[in-house]
């Protein structure tokens, strides 16, 4: 299998101060790689410097996961940054609306037990916990069952309401949760994920 070979992301410690204030567009995609990687970093991906990615760490220790998020926003989807975006919304869905997400959980598992299948192996909190440790920069390992699993969690509310976010004035509405159909094609872009993770296609 051929990989990318491997370069140092153009970007020092002081450009991380960015992320702070407004965002530079001559800077903004490095900024998203560089941040995508400090949090999932593989030999087989383009690499950060590791003082980039101590800064980048410290960074979100005292501020938070919220504004490095903000750089992932015009990821695209078939990148690190992109998938990374996907799994910070589906996480703060689960933390910012917990009776939505219950009940559609809960319906969702009625349904499968009334056909005589099993309820999925892991509860909403379980799905935004192991969200939570990769956005601690602890969770690059098991980051493609994560995918895999975020993947099945958003089609299994989708196969109940496909509609995320239902409204444009909703603090999580965005290009990824307001379009048609919003949780199945999440699901779709998760899975291709994490199967491009898994091959070593995902940068």
């Amino acid at each position: 299998m051929n990989k990318r070979p491997r370069r140092p992301a153009q970007i020092d410690p002081e450009q991380v101060e960015y992320l702070t204030g407004e965002p530079d567009p001559a800077h903004s995609s490095e900024i998203a790689h560089a941040s995508a990687q400090a949090l999932i970093p593989t030999d087989s991906r383009q690499s950060i410097d590791d003082d980039v990615r101590a800064r980048i760490l410290e960074l979100i220790h005292e501020e938070g996961i919220d504004l490095i998020a903000e750089s992932w926003v015009r990821s695209p989807s078939d990148t690190l940054g992109g998938v990374l975006w996907r799994g910070y919304l589906l996480k703060e869905w689960i933390r910012r609306e917990p009776s939505d997400v219950e009940q559609r959980f809960a319906a969702g598992s009625a349904m499968l037990a009334e056909a005589g299948k099993s309820a999925p192996p892991w509860t909403p909190d379980e799905i935004k916990n192991r969200w939570d440790v990769v956005f601690e920069g602890k969770g690059s390992e098991g980051f493609q069952e994560l995918l895999r699993d975020s993947a099945y969690f958003a089609q299994f509310l989708g196969d109940l309401d496909p509609v995320w976010i239902a409204s444009d004035n909703h603090e999580l509405a965005t290009e990824v949760t307001r379009r048609n159909n919003a949780l199945h094609e999440t699901a779709k872009e998760m899975s291709v994920g994490s199967v491009a993770f898994g091959e070593g296609r995902l940068d």
